[in-house]
């Protein structure tokens, strides 16, 4: 049997109606990768990195008995299922969904297609945030810091406001 994994996902949408397609996209992720443990509150934000509408965005917790890269390509064909068109041009741009693979265990994976912890996470409210209302004990295991001392010290200084609460699967 395999082990099972502590899998953190941040979720995001920007595009449509945001908590659903955030409700729709986490149903998914608890039928498809594993079972959803917990779930944050969802926060809203501006763009990061490029000029669209307010983002809504949470982080879950969920365990699994997949890989990382299982648990990437999974979470791939869920955001096309939910109608996420990638774009070939660089640079972020606005999506229905966006699902961000940023801790998985304490591992740190360094492959051609997947960064793990996320390389981008301390300077991002918009996962820290989301992350440390799961309270789970987890320490970056590069950083050495937890998601709190990430909170304290990160660079974005962007408003990042709780608007809603959700349910477990």
């Amino acid at each position: 049997m395999r082990a099972q994994h502590q899998v953190i996902l941040s979720i995001g949408s920007n595009q449509g109606d945001r908590l659903e397609a955030i409700k729709h996209c986490i149903a998914l992720l608890h039928q498809e990768i594993g079972t959803v443990i917990q779930v944050s509150r969802v926060y809203e934000t501006a763009a990061w990195g490029f000029d669209s509408d307010a983002f809504y965005n949470c982080a879950l917790v969920l365990h699994s008995h997949l890989s990382a890269q299982e648990v990437l390509l999974k979470a791939l064909a869920i955001e096309q299922k939910l109608g996420r068109i990638r774009q070939s041009a660089s640079g972020y741009q606005s999506r229905i969904i966006d699902i961000d693979l940023i801790a998985f265990d304490e591992e740190i994976i360094e492959t051609k297609t997947l960064t793990i912890p996320h390389p981008l996470m301390q300077d991002r409210k918009f996962v820290l945030l989301p992350f440390q209302d799961l309270e789970i004990n987890w320490k970056h295991p590069i950083l050495n810091k937890t998601i709190s001392e990430l909170v304290v010290i990160s660079s974005d200084k962007g408003d990042c406001v709780a608007v809603a609460d959700l349910e477990n699967p």
